[in-house]
């Protein structure tokens, strides 16, 4: 709050009048700019906090990118080996029955300091480059954990043909077929996010050079 008081004493003339306004301009300048030292100050703690936050949680997801990739490898080889199991029954209708198995976890990613630095305004004072930066990554998060979810529901749209049918029942010609389609679309839709992980890993090291 920057307070004005008119002189206690009577100006004389124009002299006292102009001595008295350079002053009172002089001590508001003075007042802002040391308001204004204060706010940067505030500013730049914020800035300061909030990255040292986003540091911590970024460097915490960029470990999912491994367990990721693990789980599409081996959900890649499940699925090879049910496509290979539907092709056995194919070839001989009364082969023992065939086992399949169906399953790929989400794993998703923190975003708490990322939220905290929006709602505090703190990213707003942040230097352009790095704002983009952490956009980008948490962008790109958002992007595969949905690709995730759409695997899953992917998986669960095709284990539903499997789960559907009679215990020791070996599925129909027609069947093996939707089977089959089902599974290439989940292949695909992992096929996708394993591409997107590679993205989201590289973006990890822009950060992590740009910030060692």
């Amino acid at each position: 709050m920057l307070d004005v008081h008119a002189p206690h004493e009577r100006m004389a003339g124009y002299k006292d009048f102009f001595l008295h306004l350079f002053t009172i301009t002089v001590g508001l300048l003075i007042a802002l700019s040391l308001e204004g030292c204060v706010e940067w100050q505030h500013h730049r703690h914020s800035v300061r906090d909030a990255e040292a936050g986003l540091r911590r949680e970024i460097e915490e997801n960029s470990k999912v990118v491994s367990v990721l990739r693990k789980e599409i490898a081996e959900e890649r080889k499940q699925l090879d080996q049910d496509v290979a199991a539907m092709a056995a029954v194919r070839a001989d209708p009364k082969a023992k029955h065939q086992s399949m198995s169906f399953g790929f976890r989400l794993s998703g990613f923190d975003e708490v300091g990322w939220k905290t630095a929006q709602k505090t305004g703190a990213v707003e004072y942040m230097p352009y480059e790095d704002a983009r930066m952490y956009s980008n990554i948490y962008d790109t998060q958002d992007e595969v954990y949905s690709v995730e979810q759409e695997a899953v529901a992917d998986v669960m749209r095709a284990a539903g043909l499997v789960v559907s049918l009679p215990r020791e029942v070996n599925p129909t010609p027609a069947q093996i077929d939707e089977m089959t389609d089902r599974i290439g679309l989940v292949q695909m839709r992992l096929y996708l996010l394993s591409s997107m992980v590679d993205s989201l890993d590289a973006t990890y090291k822009d950060y992590k050079s740009a910030h060692p």
